[in-house]
């Protein structure tokens, strides 16, 4: 069988498999990444400004403030992964492993703001029961993309750090 273009041969002796893709090297994958982290960084915060006005009511408007919160720490990240990359190219199998450590995080993010969008947590009178399910449905909304995006990338790494 010869590889088609853009995958790895693999043995087919006895087994059925499918081509699996080549992937790029850690610098490429964390230049990617960074890209999408800002990409989601700057609608987060664009969406979350549109929300926060008080017109909306209190669950969207803490929706809102909450998702311009993680936008602005999104963007941080990605300016700091930019400058990072200048004077230390990634290593792929470091990387890969930071992308599943944050998905495991990511995962906490998820359950604490489903438990606050549920339960409407009022952290001691300092936030409505309204405002309180906007702020956990953002949590959670942000937990899933970032873990999304940390898993897209942990796979596309998975191939290269398997082969070094």
């Amino acid at each position: 069988m010869s590889p088609t273009p853009n995958h790895d041969p693999l043995p087919t002796e006895g087994v059925a498999v499918a081509p699996v893709p080549v992937t790029a090297d850690g610098p490429a994958v964390a230049s990617d990444l960074t890209r999408t982290l800002t990409l989601f960084g700057v609608s987060s915060v664009a969406v979350g400004r549109a929300l926060s006005r008080p017109s909306v009511g209190p669950t969207l408007q803490a929706f809102g403030r909450q998702t311009a919160a993680w936008g602005s720490i999104n963007l941080a990240i990605a300016a700091i992964g930019t400058a990072l990359a200048r004077s230390r190219p990634a290593e792929t199998a470091r990387l890969r492993r930071t992308l599943l450590i944050n998905a495991g995080l990511d995962v906490g993010y998820v359950a604490a703001g489903a438990h606050v969008a549920h339960h409407r947590s009022t952290f001691g009178g300092r936030v409505s029961p309204e405002a309180a399910r906007g702020h956990g449905l953002a949590v959670v909304t942000q937990g899933l993309g970032l873990m999304t995006l940390d898993l897209y990338y942990a796979r596309k790494l998975t191939r290269v750090a398997a082969a070094g």
